[in-house]
C-alpha cells in the first residue's frame, strides 16, 4: 500500500501523541522515562517554522516508541496497559478540540512558550527541572482548566513527586502540540474506524525507516 506524504505527516504527528502518552504512563507507573525521548517531546514545543512534520521531532527514529505504541493500538492484541494508553490519547485529541475553541488561551500558550528558550539558555538544557517546571506551569494554567481534565493513573508514590508531576504536565502539553499538528495535517478521529489499515501501513513503514 503506497503512503501519501500527507498520510505520512499525519502518522508522524499521531505517533508523537502516542509517544507523549506512553512517557506519561511510564512516569506514572514506574517513575522513569527515557531522557532522549523526553527531550524529543519537549523540543517539539519550542520549534517554530519547521521545514517538515518530521523535523519537529528531529528524525523518525526519535519517535520509535510512539510508532511502536501506535502499531500496538491498531493491532488486535491489546492488554490493560494499552487501554489506559488509549484513554490518554483520546483525551489529548479531545482537549485539542476544546483548545481550538479558545483562541485567547492558544495565544497565551504561544506567547509563554516563546519565552522558554531564554530559560533553556540560562539553565543549559531543555530537560533541566526548571525548564520542565515552566512547561508544566503553562499547562497547569491553561489546558488543565479545560474539561474534562486528563486523569493520570499510576503509583501514588511516583505521582506525588513534584518533578514527576512537572514531567507529566510538560509531556501532556507536548501531546497537545502533536494533536494540533495531526489536526493541521488532516487528522480526524473517524479515521481510526474507517482508515485504520492505512494508518497501520504508514506506521509500519515509519517503523521500518526508524
Amino acid at each position: 500500500m503506497s503512503i501519501s506524504a500527507r498520510q505520512r505527516d499525519r502518522t508522524i504527528a499521531l505517533s508523537a501523541v502516542l509517544q507523549a502518552a506512553t512517557l506519561v504512563q511510564r512516569i506514572a507507573e514506574t517513575g522513569q522515562a527515557d531522557s532522549r525521548e523526553l527531550e524529543t517531546m519537549l523540543q517539539s514545543l519550542v520549534i517554530q517554522n519547521a521545514d517538515s512534520t518530521e523535523s519537529v521531532y528531529g528524525t523518525v527514529s526519535d519517535l520509535k516508541t510512539g510508532i511502536q505504541a501506535l502499531n500496538a493500538q491498531l493491532s488486535k492484541k491489546k492488554d490493560k496497559k494499552d487501554v489506559v494508553l488509549l484513554r490518554y490519547v483520546i483525551s489529548l485529541l479531545h482537549l485539542e478540540r476544546q483548545l481550538a475553541k479558545q483562541p485567547e488561551m492558544l495565544d497565551q500558550i504561544s506567547r509563554e512558550i516563546e519565552q522558554v528558550p531564554q530559560q533553556i539558555d540560562y539553565f543549559g538544557e531543555i530537560t533541566s527541572p526548571q525548564v520542565i517546571a515552566r512547561f508544566a506551569d503553562i499547562y497547569h494554567r491553561t489546558v488543565s482548566q479545560l474539561k474534562p481534565q486528563i486523569q493520570v493513573y499510576g503509583d501514588p508514590g511516583f505521582l506525588q513527586q513534584p518533578d514527576n508531576v512537572n514531567k507529566v504536565r510538560a509531556l501532556l502539553l507536548s501531546g497537545i502540540r502533536a494533536a494540533v499538528l495531526w489536526r493541521q495535517k488532516g487528522g480526524r478521529r473517524w479515521q481510526f474506524l474507517f482508515q485504520s489499515a492505512k494508518i497501520m501501513a504508514a506506521a509500519e513503514a515509519l517503523y521500518s525507516a526508524s
